[in-house]
């Protein structure tokens, strides 16, 4: 027992504080703690008291007197129960039997027992000792609800708790943090419609009613068995709930926000879908590769990163016919290479194998690679190689026998011409080659010609050697010129020249013809054009008019004979540009043959046809035109439906210019009018493509048709760029272009052909325009047969 500051040591001892003079008159009082493990310590100071009262280990429990000298025992009780670090020490309160009033004082300042200061020792220490275990069950409880509220707030999941009545117990802060509520928010005493009302301010309520909530939530309350559930927010979270019914008609429940989880588990379903599609796709793009590899008339052959076969197409087989029977998957190329080598599959290789097979290796070590290859029989074939990102290789072999027969036969074209040729660099000027005539002609023997540039064959009153370089756009042209002969002669002579690539050299052939002689002959005309003129104006005043006229008709001819030169000049530039696109887009077909897509294909088709469609409609105007020129076109009038006519030609233009549309409005027409069918087809065909050609930026070309009086009129208007109105008078002369068709397609013959038919059917045409606002041709023509004689033959003139 401790006694006025005595000391007992004992770990298994309880210790509780009094003050001196407190346990006065139960007598043998401290004996009887002792005895049950309890040990007492008295305080003589009040300081004191409260001091060691705050100090660890803390007493299980003190004694107080309201009855004391001092008379402080009632404010001691509060005082120790306003200090945070004692206020849960349990204290009992000594009174006086009849001090009623101290009793009620000491309850309300918080003591735990009010005991008078008459009891026996026995009872008191029953008292003592009952309060200290009630204080110690106190301290387990408050352990373990610090250890509940630690668990709670740790915990990664929302917990509530709920009574039997529906209201929250409690709750940790993650519950209101996965409604994306402020914990301070929710607290004991709510309802779950209260806790609802603050989740709607914030969307996280599934998408139905508050009532259907509850009754979904008592539903759920009602099984003795636990459920798990998923709930979709209107937020768009996703919220799993575990619940279970406690033993007293409440409910325990967990909320865990598993949104990415969810999501995450979509996507993955989703991705697994996608991959199985996926490779179905490939097994799919698989079959129709090895469909391909059959398709397609060049050999294709594929190698892996070992350089062994892994496939290959029947006419790469084909094409090695002479080994074909060997080859097996696996196969290493070298070992194929060495099978065929003795079986003579390769004639360039005879008498020298182990160069040619080294030769063969290092192209096809190459990243990637094009050599030709002859076999036997006079075969020839391109191999294209090149390597793969993943490992191995892939090669085409391409039948060239052909081109190659094509090209010896061009070269026997070339020395064998009797016309002089050669062939130079276009960067350097110098001669690449030289036909045999070229060497006769200008007296220059061919290792002179191959040191020389073409500048040096130049006369000095020519242009500057850069002059003579053809335009690399312009694949032939011609022009006059002088040269030199080895003997120093000067000649006169036309030289014609196209563009070409001579042993991937960008290159230029040249054809000469010398005009030296023609040259003179000319000159020597020309004066004697002028003896005759001088014997002429001495003769008789109509023989000078007759001279005249000889005159007019020789200026007439010159002017027809340059027209016809400009004529076969435009009309050469024109078939070459659709010649250009078709021959563009097929050698694009060939390159891009293993990846072209179809979206591709048809562009490259449009464009050939297109441009197919443009030179049909220059040989039809070029024909007509000559038909018309000598007298071989007679319009035959018969009953043909003008509407029929335009609708059947508009048709045709929009499928060739798939970027234009016709508005026709074409009822106010008659039925049937006496034409001839075809030239009218001919007619709206010129209007028509002048229209698409003319208006590249605008879509609509308008045809509006009617009857006036005893003829129709027909008017085509487009809105493109429009005609000057100083070229208007000019539109329907052979050969002219406006201004305004400056960098567009044209030969200047349509509008003169459909002038021309036009009037044979003894109708009329009209243009009407300004520049930049687009263009109208009005035609009338006269609906009955009645045509004047002179028009229905007028072909025979």
């Amino acid at each position: 027992m401790w006694m006025n500051g005595g000391t007992v040591v004992s770990g298994e001892l309880h210790t509780i504080f009094a003050m001196d003079g407190t346990l006065e008159c139960p007598h043998g009082v401290g004996d009887d703690l002792e005895r049950h493990g309890i040990v007492l310590r008295v305080h003589c100071d009040r300081a004191e008291l409260h001091e060691w009262a705050a100090k660890r280990p803390q007493p299980e429990l003190i004694l107080l007197d309201a009855q004391s000298r001092e008379g402080g025992g009632l404010e001691d009780c509060r005082r120790l129960k306003a200090n945070p670090l004692t206020r849960d020490i349990p204290i009992i309160i000594m009174v006086s039997p009849e001090g009623e009033e101290s009793r009620i004082e000491g309850l309300a300042g918080g003591a735990v027992d009010c005991v008078s200061n008459l009891v026996s020792a026995a009872e008191l220490v029953a008292r003592i000792k009952r309060h200290i275990e009630l204080g110690a069950v106190h301290a387990r409880l408050q352990r373990r609800n610090e250890q509940l509220d630690t668990a709670l707030a740790s915990m990664g999941q929302g917990v509530c708790l709920f009574d039997e009545a529906g209201r929250l117990l409690l709750s940790n802060d993650r519950y209101a943090e996965v409604y994306g509520l402020d914990p301070s928010v929710i607290h004991p005493g709510q309802s779950l419609e209260d806790i609802l009302n603050l989740r709607q301010r914030v969307g996280a309520v599934p998408a139905t009613s508050t009532s259907e909530y509850l009754a979904w939530a008592e539903a759920t309350n009602k099984g003795d068995t636990p459920r798990d559930w998923i709930k979709e927010l209107k937020s768009g979270q996703i919220i799993r709930g575990y619940h279970q019914r406690t033993s007293d008609g409440g409910w325990v429940s967990t909320h865990e926000d598993i949104t990415q989880a969810w999501q995450a588990e979509k996507a993955l379903a989703k991705a697994h879908v996608q991959a199985e599609r996926a490779e179905q796709e490939a097994r799919a793009a698989h079959a129709r590769l090895l469909a391909a590899f059959e398709v397609v008339p060049e050999g294709l052959v594929l190698f892996d990163e070992e350089d062994r076969f892994v496939l290959w197409n029947q006419r790469y087989e084909q094409l090695y016919a002479e080994s074909g029977d060997m080859l097996v998957k696996g196969m290493r190329f070298e070992d194929r290479l060495r099978a065929g080598l003795e079986r003579g599959q390769y004639p360039e290789a005879v008498g020298r194998e182990e160069e040619w097979l080294a030769e063969r290796l290092a192209h096809h070590a190459k990243p990637t690679s094009k050599h030709e290859q002859r076999l036997p029989g006079n075969h020839w074939i391109r191999i294209e190689e090149r390597q793969i990102s993943e490992g191995g290789s892939v090669g085409i072999r391409v039948d060239i026998t052909d081109l190659k027969m094509q090209e010896a036969s061009f070269r026997l074209l070339f020395e064998g011409n009797p016309m002089p040729m050669w062939v130079y660099d276009h960067e350097t000027l110098r001669f690449l080659h030289v036909n045999q005539a070229a060497i006769d002609h200008y007296g220059y023997r061919l290792e002179q010609f191959l040191t020389m540039r073409l500048s040096d064959i130049e006369a000095q009153e020519t242009n500057p050697p850069e002059a003579v370089v053809f335009d690399l756009e312009d694949t032939a042209s011609s022009r006059s010129s002088r040269h030199l002969k080895g003997d120093g002669t000067a000649i006169e002579v036309t030289v014609y020249s196209t563009c070409l690539n001579y042993k991937g050299k960008a290159a230029s052939l040249m054809a000469v013809v010398d005009v030296t002689e023609a040259k003179r002959a000319e000159k020597a005309l020309l004066q004697h054009r002028d003896t005759l003129e001088e014997m002429v104006r001495s003769r008789t005043v109509e023989l000078a008019r007759q001279t005249e006229e000889l005159e007019r008709m020789l200026e007439q001819e010159k002017q027809i004979n340059e027209l016809q030169r400009q004529f076969v000049s435009m009309a050469s530039h024109e078939f070459r540009t659709p010649l250009a696109v078709i021959d563009g887009a097929a050698q694009r077909l060939i390159r891009r043959k293993e990846a072209a897509t179809p979206e591709f294909l048809c562009e490259k088709a449009d464009q050939i046809r297109s441009s197919v469609s443009r030179m049909l409609e220059l040989m039809e105007s070029i024909l007509a035109a000559g038909r018309l020129d000598h007298g071989r076109i007679t319009i035959v009038h018969k009953p043909c439906s003008i509407a029929e006519i335009i609708g059947i030609c508009s048709a045709r233009q929009e499928s060739i210019r798939r970027s234009h549309r016709f508005l026709l409005d074409l009822d106010r027409l008659p039925p049937t009018i006496f034409g001839d069918h075809p030239a009218l087809d001919q007619v709206f065909s010129n209007l028509f493509s002048n229209a698409v050609k003319y208006a590249p930026d605008a879509p609509n070309v308008h045809v509006t048709g009617w009857q006036d009086g005893t003829s129709v009129c027909i008017t085509v208007r487009d809105e493109g760029i429009g005609i000057d109105t100083d070229d208007l008078p000019k539109m329907f002369q052979r050969y002219f272009r406006a201004r305004s068709s400056t960098g567009i397609a044209g030969t200047g013959i349509g509008l003169n052909l459909v002038k021309q038919i036009i009037e044979l059917h003894g109708g009329t045409i009209e243009v009407a325009s300004s520049r930049g606002n687009g263009t109208t041709f009005t035609l009338r023509l006269p609906i009955g047969a009645e045509i004047l004689d002179e028009l229905r033959v007028a072909g025979a003139r």
